[in-house]
């Protein structure tokens, strides 16, 4: 079958690729990002761009795009096969807001001896970001940093996207594997460069993520992370040599990877529980860190319990309507002063909105139940901002020259259900581990929000939806990328190290599914009230 030409802008990359072979799999052949957060399978119609020539509109084009949209020749990337050579444009992405600070334990690190001179990189590997931290091994003085989005989400949001995506396809592993590698390089050259040292100067590195992160990044075998009873393949700490992992750069550094706790909490939860020290605690913690797969620890003085709770990708935009992720343009707050008029809104970077990222979700889920134009049960009301449309009920945020729109923006009836399920997982979660330790609301002397979405909420709505337990709001802590301030340690010393190993083996983790009644339990906690489901 003979190749057709796909030229992308505004970047002038191009590629001969079989006829056969969709705009969106082109782009992924280059690296492009194409926003997929359904991987290709035409039901997000996110993946949109411009295309010349224009083909014929799929049935899936006509169901996510406007007729002005189509007859400007915009369609979706999944949908749409190269029969002919073709010239794609697609959307400038604005820079995405990574979070890359973080809030650690007061008490002293211990920083190895004999390391003068040496530099190391600490890395954040999350399913959507991943930042990196230079620092000077001799002191432990961060002297650089570097973020970007994960590559990988061209292939889906979600972890199990990506596991599907390293099973089906033949090379789909090994492309996951090299296409991260790659990142990691340009993010090691980036911090070289900016201080000014060279590659074998960067003598370690430390690397905590989930587990599934962790298993595409070292090309393990993720068939037992995508189903039951969903274990990992190696769960202790690995020390690697950079060069053996696959990486140009820093080839001569150790890589040491922290260990996993279970199936889907991993590395990045045991930095978590490092950086804030839940294992030395006199207090009740629990810590939270909010994504697509939301992890719960529980420390009672000490004694450590978690669980992984599937909040799915609500709070990351990925399943409402006109969700995105926190980058300029996003509406990033919400407040409804009056329901019968256009709400408030915060626009970051103070431009056009283009849509809703997690913090103003929350928002409008809490605002609209305060108004009442959402009942407990989740049911949107009648009102004057509530508009009919071809997915039901949906309370307009925008309309054209409302707030300086260009477009009318709403959030559904299935955009509530969408925070319902996500924020029914996380109580739920927190809910059985609280009672497995035998712990009431009245206990929990703190609540630490780890990462940007912990961040960025207002903590106020987040208790008025029941997204977390109904403690006092100033009991509620953002300590933003915690795993990252974890992962500084484990690079500094061999001894955070050999601790947090032992930590790891004796945190107890509940597996939600097995739980009595847990079905129960979780329909209780999708109501939008205060109130704990137990």
């Amino acid at each position: 079958m003979p190749k057709k030409l796909a030229v992308f802008e505004p970047s002038g990359l191009r590629i001969k690729i079989d006829a056969s072979n969709t705009i969106l799999d082109a782009a992924r052949e280059l690296g492009l990002q194409i926003s997929s957060e359904c991987a290709g399978r035409g039901i997000c119609g996110k993946c949109f761009v411009t295309v010349e020539p224009a083909a014929n509109p799929s049935e899936a084009d006509i169901t996510h795009l406007s007729e002005i949209d189509r007859l400007r020749g915009i369609r979706l990337a999944c949908q749409h096969e190269l029969q002919t050579d073709t010239r794609v444009v697609i959307p400038q992405a604005a820079q995405a807001k990574i979070l890359m600070g973080g809030t650690a334990s007061s008490m002293e690190w211990n920083i190895d001896q004999d390391l003068t001179g040496q530099k190391g990189i600490a890395i954040d590997l999350g399913t959507t970001t991943i930042v990196a931290y230079l620092l000077d091994m001799e002191n432990g003085i961060q002297i650089g940093q570097a973020a970007s989005l994960n590559p990988q989400i061209i292939y889906g949001e979600d972890v199990m996207s990506r596991i599907a995506h390293a099973q089906k396809e033949e090379e789909g592993k090994r492309t996951l594997k090299d296409i991260v590698l790659r990142k990691l390089d340009e993010l090691i050259k980036d911090l070289a460069s900016s201080a000014n040292i060279s590659f074998q100067e960067i003598t370690r590195l430390s690397i905590v993520g989930n587990p599934a992160m962790h298993h595409l990044l070292l090309g393990l075998d993720t068939h037992s992370l995508g189903r039951s009873p969903y274990e990992p393949v190696i769960r202790d700490a690995l020390n690697l040599k950079s060069e053996g992992m696959g990486l140009t750069t820093a080839r001569d550094a150790s890589a040491y990877f922290a260990p996993n706790i279970a199936g889907f909490v991993g590395g990045d939860t045991a930095a978590f529980i490092l950086s804030q020290r839940l294992d030395m605690t006199d207090q009740i913690v629990l810590g939270i860190d909010i994504g697509t797969n939301g992890e719960i620890v529980l420390s009672v003085r000490g004694d450590l319990f978690c669980c992984s709770a599937a909040a799915g990708s609500a709070f990351e935009g990925a399943t409402i309507k006109h969700g995105m992720r926190g980058q300029e343009g996003a509406i990033e707050h919400v407040s409804i002063p009056n329901p019968d008029e256009a709400p408030k809104i915060y626009v970051i970077g103070n431009v056009v909105p283009r849509g809703l990222c997690g913090s103003a979700i929350v928002d409008i889920v809490a605002q609209l139940k305060a108004s009442g134009i959402v009942e407990v049960g989740g049911q949107m009301q009648g009102s004057t901002r509530v508009v009919e449309t071809d997915e039901g009920r949906a309370y307009l945020i925008t309309d054209p020259d409302e707030n300086g729109a260009d477009r009318r923006i709403v959030f559904t009836q299935k955009d509530v259900r969408q925070v319902q399920l996500a924020k029914g997982a996380i109580l739920a979660g927190a809910s059985i581990l609280m009672e497995s330790a035998g712990i009431g609301v009245s206990d929990i002397d703190m609540l630490l929000l780890a990462g940007a979405f912990g961040t960025y909420i207002d903590p106020r709505n987040a208790l008025a939806i029941g997204l977390l337990p109904p403690i006092d709001q100033e009991r509620v802590i953002p300590v933003g990328n915690a795993a990252g301030e974890g992962a500084k340690r484990l690079l500094l010393s061999t001894r955070e190290r050999t601790l947090i190993e032992k930590v790891v083996k004796k945190t107890n983790y509940l597996e939600l599914a097995r739980y009595e009644n847990f079905d129960k339990i979780f329909v209780r906690s999708t109501l939008l009230e205060a109130k704990m489901p137990l």
